[in-house]
């Protein structure tokens, strides 16, 4: 038994047990009426894209420590790489490779609310008088049907859990039997 421990399974359950916990919140703040129910069910929405996103990226330092790849890398196209240069193939990085170039898979789905949480804030623009206070109200109207916390945002997002979940927990049990 190797006296060097792999600490990455341990930080990878913890991205995916802390975007639990926010997709959790996130739910609780849209059955709440109070005033900043929005706001805080959009901060417990991005929280939780993150720490999936970083899940993922957790993950990638597992398999690197697995395929011995140093330095560790953190995503599947670094892997991908890593491991061709060495004339190797990890079979995770093909399967999450397949999953990201199929733009209507749950990882694509993931890199595509990813990137739009850095996208910067749409606002309109408002026609006031300097001296009136609606000239520091933002009005925020959000019609899309996939609009972050619409049906269609929020099941997206549990899905990804879902389904990050899943695949992780697949690729362990066939690392272990190897």
């Amino acid at each position: 038994m190797s006296k060097e421990r792999n600490i990455y399974p341990a930080r990878t359950n913890q991205k995916l047990y802390f975007a639990r916990l926010q997709l959790d919140l996130m739910q609780a703040a849209l059955s709440d009426d109070a005033f900043d129910a929005s706001a805080r069910a959009l901060s417990c929405r991005e929280a939780a894209i993150w720490h999936l996103h970083t899940g993922l990226a957790a993950f990638m330092q597992e398999l690197s420590k697995f395929y011995k790849v140093q330095p560790a890398v953190s995503t599947v196209a670094d892997l991908a790489q890593a491991m061709a240069k060495r004339q190797q193939v990890s079979p995770e990085a093909q399967v999450l490779q397949q999953l990201l170039d199929a733009p209507g898979s749950w990882l694509a789905g993931l890199m595509r609310v990813h990137a739009d949480c850095y996208l910067p804030v749409d606002l309109p623009d408002l026609e006031v008088e300097a001296e009136s206070a609606a000239r520091i109200a933002i009005p925020v109207v959000n019609t899309d049907v996939d609009a972050p916390l619409s049906t269609a945002d929020v099941a997206l997002l549990l899905q990804i859990h879902r389904e990050l979940t899943h695949i992780i927990r697949g690729f362990r049990a066939e690392l272990a039997e190897f």
